[in-house]
């Protein structure tokens, strides 16, 4: 009984520890980082686990993109057409590509 009440604890800790590292993360731009600290009773050392985003190769640096409301609309009503169609999921996947592909053609225009 003493174990497992321990044992919830520690998890409730670690929980506590882990969110406490996300809020930490969250204030830096670039770099995320996550500490979990060891605990007494546990085998396990303590890490960090950092997260660096590095823009992707050819990103446009325009930022996000915008697609306008008629181009949105027509892509919903590709996917749903999809949705609807598809009696296999490689023929869903096929499907909801060839509406992507669409929609990125509308965006090149």
């Amino acid at each position: 009984m003493m174990k497992t009440m321990a044992a919830s604890g520690l998890t409730a800790l670690a929980c506590l520890m882990g969110a406490m590292g996300m809020a930490q993360a969250q204030t830096q731009a670039q770099t995320q980082e996550y500490s979990f600290p060891s605990h007494e009773s546990s085998s396990s050392p303590p890490s960090t686990l950092r997260i660096t985003e590095q823009p992707a190769a050819g990103a446009a640096s325009s930022g996000a993109v915008r697609d306008t409301p008629e181009s949105l609309d027509q892509y919903k009503r590709c996917r749903s057409k999809a949705d609807r169609e598809a009696i296999s999921n490689v023929q869903l996947q096929t499907e909801v590509a060839a509406c992507l592909r669409e929609l990125e053609t509308r965006r090149q225009q």
